[in-house]
């Protein structure tokens, strides 16, 4: 089966540096109105994120995202993100596109 996200066209990139306390963003829009995220976390720690409204939290029983990896969400409705770490800190980057 072919990955559709492979050639992943990106609407934009937002950045959360997440640490124990939750920390939350506004999603780029994407003019297509497809909600897909490619979630990328740089760190080795492991981070937690959830999508949602501006009033969105993120805590570390939300999604997890391991160590230095990226996987493809959708988010649906959200127009926001909010991340959280257990322990230290990592950049999560969260790009707002859809597949091709």
């Amino acid at each position: 089966m072919a990955d559709p996200y492979k050639n992943m066209i990106p609407a934009g990139t937002v950045t959360i540096a997440a640490g124990t306390s939750t920390a939350s963003i506004a999603l780029t829009a994407n003019p297509a109105n497809r909600k897909d995220v490619l979630v990328t976390n740089t760190s080795n720690q492991i981070a937690f994120f959830k999508f949602g409204t501006s009033a969105v939290t993120a805590a570390t029983t939300d999604t997890p995202i391991g160590a230095n990896r990226d996987r493809v969400f959708h988010a649906g409705d959200a127009t926001h993100v909010a991340a959280i770490t257990s322990t230290g800190t990592a950049n999560v980057y969260f790009t707002t596109g859809y597949g091709h």
